[in-house]
């Protein structure tokens, strides 16, 4: 009976279907991790879908997905049988069958099956002087979708070799997000004077962004150094520039491009985020898409469960924003030695647990370990 209900629900979806057919505290002058200026001023544009999260067996589902218009991959009748037939596998009723599924199946979600609701996001920070040691086929094939490539790499490589590397990205099923520095540059930039915000300088960047925002194949920017260096408490209305910044840049970019996605990283300390970097976690989240928090264990001396249990708090604090989160990939800015890939892996399916959407490392290229093994 149970399994006849399941089956029924199974074809009623698939039928619904085939019917609908028609900072970032990596600092640049970092102690251990030194990758010099990263800065710019430039244009961008279209969110390309992200097909290979799919198994490249599953070519019929990329294809299917093509179809489906983005806000009806997130339609409710999906999330409800979705968590439907998950409370039936966990029930006492179902338990006498579980030992005749297969163990792949066990842990099945038919949404992610059928591509019908957001990947997960697992992707690294790129240094312009990167951007061509990038092995694109093999990221792909560990799973990566995601590339914060810095914005230098317009000034280093010229505006037409960037979009020509950010088209091959995409046809690996990868999104490109162009990295900004925001506040430090080579040097600190306070986002106020005389208690008001910089809107001098807040005008530089948001057009540097609008630019960015109008390029062909771009999927989104992600503010860095969106903070104060420490000392936000010194400076009248430091945490309101930094919201108001945040605000008016997002609006820009989403003006220029809609589907565009937002992100800016904030330091970890849920406690005083505010009075020493200017970062108010919960007003960001009601501009921003992503909030990214750097949860750089080896900084803060904490260990795998500190990833769990901050990624919850900023998954609880940051309005709508999605959490995804930022992982060094070395032992701390004092201690460079590489993190082992599989402890980073499993640092970031912790951040899954917490209730993330996504992880970022910091950064291609330090962990050799880790940019030839899949990530999930």
């Amino acid at each position: 009976m149970l399994l006849t209900l399941f089956f029924i629900f199974s074809i009623a979806a698939v039928s619904s279907v085939d019917t609908d057919l028609s900072d970032n505290n990596h600092d640049t002058n970092n102690r251990g991790v030194n990758y010099g200026m990263q800065e710019i001023n430039h244009h961008q544009l279209n969110n390309n879908l992200n097909m290979h999260s799919i198994s490249k067996n599953n070519n019929i589902f990329e294809q299917l997905n093509n179809y489906i218009p983005k806000e009806f991959r997130n339609y409710t009748m999906f999330d409800t049988f979705n968590n439907l037939h998950k409370e039936f596998r966990n029930s006492d009723m179902f338990k006498p069958f579980n030992d005749f599924i297969p163990k792949e199946f066990k842990n099945f979600d038919l949404l992610e099956f059928l591509h019908l609701k957001p990947a997960k996001k697992y992707g690294y920070w790129v240094l312009s002087e990167d951007m061509y040691n990038v092995n694109l086929d093999e990221l792909s094939n560990n799973g990566v979708n995601v590339i914060f490539l810095n914005s230098y790499a317009f000034t280093q490589y010229g505006q037409r070799e960037v979009l020509d590397w950010i088209k091959d990205a995409n046809s690996h099923g990868i999104e490109v997000h162009i990295w900004m520095q925001i506040f430090y540059t080579g040097n600190w930039i306070e986002p106020v004077k005389n208690g008001v915000p910089d809107n001098q300088y807040f005008n530089y960047k948001i057009d540097e962004a609008r630019h960015y925002a109008s390029l062909d194949g771009v999927s989104g920017i992600q503010m860095d150094y969106i903070r104060f260096d420490g000392d936000a408490y010194k400076f009248k209305n430091g945490t309101f520039a930094v919201n108001e910044f945040v605000k008016n840049f997002t609006k820009a970019v989403k003006d220029e491009n809609p589907s565009l996605t937002v992100s800016a990283t904030v330091m970890p300390e849920t406690d005083n985020g505010a009075y020493f970097y200017g970062q108010d976690a919960h007003t960001m989240g009601k501009y921003v898409d992503v909030i990214i928090p750097m949860m750089y264990k080896g900084n803060y001396e904490e260990n795998s469960s500190w990833i769990l249990n901050t990624t919850q708090w900023y998954v609880n604090n940051s309005g709508n924003a999605e959490i995804w989160v930022g992982l060094q990939t070395y032992r701390s800015d004092d201690n460079v030695t590489n993190t082992p890939a599989d402890e980073l892996i499993k640092d970031g399916q912790l951040g899954f647990d917490g209730g993330g959407k996504g992880v970022i490392y910091f950064r291609y290229g330090l962990s050799q370990e880790l940019d030839h093994k899949k990530l999930h």
